[in-house]
């Protein structure tokens, strides 16, 4: 779990702003796309279960979508590696690497440098600033439970001799 940080008076850096996303319910899940695969259509409607898909405007759609799109195209190329092998002939019979491993390589990159932008790693959510509000208010409910609970004396000592 990252660190909490400090309230934005006593940082240094007073530019960055911190970002909480407030959770909406019921939001409408987009089609997915005609020709995913299902195990691209499950991770698009999981997605779109997910907190993070309270963050996304309907003009960041066509970048989700071609994030997906990327993820279901490298599913495919896996299955074709898989059926041509990891090792196949060169033009003069030499063994060498499957050439559809350079267009993994390349869609990989382009589907992590999505992913950071919509912040679906731990690294890319603390660097965009995204902090969830319902883990604000449990903090806060968790707070206000510990403020209200009576506490003994012969508890204090209890736990200061532990």
């Amino acid at each position: 779990m990252p660190p909490t940080r400090k309230p934005a008076g006593e940082r240094q850096n007073r530019v960055t702003k911190d970002v909480v996303v407030p959770l909406r319910s019921g939001s409408v899940v987009p089609a997915a796309g005609e020709n995913w695969r299902p195990a691209t259509v499950d991770r698009w409607e999981e997605f779109w279960g997910s907190k993070l898909a309270a963050n996304v405007e309907e003009s960041d759609h066509g970048a989700l979508r071609r994030l997906f799109r990327l993820y279901d195209e490298l599913e495919r190329l896996w299955e074709a590696v898989e059926e041509t092998g990891r090792v196949v002939d060169g033009s003069q019979g030499q063994p060498r690497p499957n050439p559809l491993f350079k267009q993994i390589e390349t869609f990989q990159a382009e589907a992590r440098q999505l992913e950071d932008r919509f912040g679906l790693s731990p690294k890319s959510r603390l660097q965009l600033g995204i902090t969830f509000a319902d883990a604000h208010l449990s903090l806060a409910a968790l707070n206000e439970r510990l403020a209200s609970r009576p506490v003994s004396v012969d508890e204090v000592w209890d736990e200061a001799e532990a």
